[in-house]
């Protein structure tokens, strides 16, 4: 059907799946100190996201040079949004703050950000911030754990996880 005939905001969900990819996978633009990630590790399992914890607990508390974190966060907040998409297939979808915002009255007081960047869409009243959890993790430290947020979402389920806005 033409994307005309759509009632709701356009899906972004291949990009993203290449930023997920990038956040181990791009040497000629690594990630800051992605030796820290074990690439054999990161398989988009909630497991896996202890491995990221591990990380971003490195970077909160050796923080990434002010040009890397935008680097930083959009990758990893990338692969964390697409662990959650790959363990409840067909449950979310990636979609841009303009887009969303199209769509949702509850975004009309959330400013666009690089943590609201892109936002994991189930509709309009139930979304996710993966992006901003990343930048959560690195400003609070393990009390945002990625692990902990991956897995109320793929766990308990979005109606329990979601209330709304996450």
């Amino acid at each position: 059907m033409a994307s005309w005939f759509r009632r709701g905001p356009a899906f972004a969900d291949d990009a993203f799946a290449g930023l997920s990819l990038m956040l181990t996978g791009d040497a000629e633009n690594k990630t800051h100190r992605c030796e820290l990630l074990p690439a054999e590790s990161l398989d988009y399992s909630l497991e896996s996201l202890k491995h990221v914890d591990a990380y971003l607990g490195a970077l909160h508390r050796t923080p990434p040079p002010e040009p890397e974190v935008l680097q930083v966060v959009l990758r990893t907040g990338a692969y964390l949004g697409e662990v959650i998409r790959r363990q409840r297939p067909g449950l979310f979808h990636w979609v841009l703050y303009e887009e969303a915002a199209r769509h949702s009255p509850l975004l009309r007081d959330v400013p666009e950000s690089i943590a609201t960047a892109g936002i994991l869409w189930k509709d309009a009243e139930s979304m996710a911030f993966p992006l901003g959890k990343v930048c959560k993790y690195l400003e609070n430290g393990p009390e945002d754990s990625v692990y902990t947020f991956g897995y109320v979402f793929v766990r308990d389920g979005l109606e329990r996880a979601a209330g709304g806005r996450r």
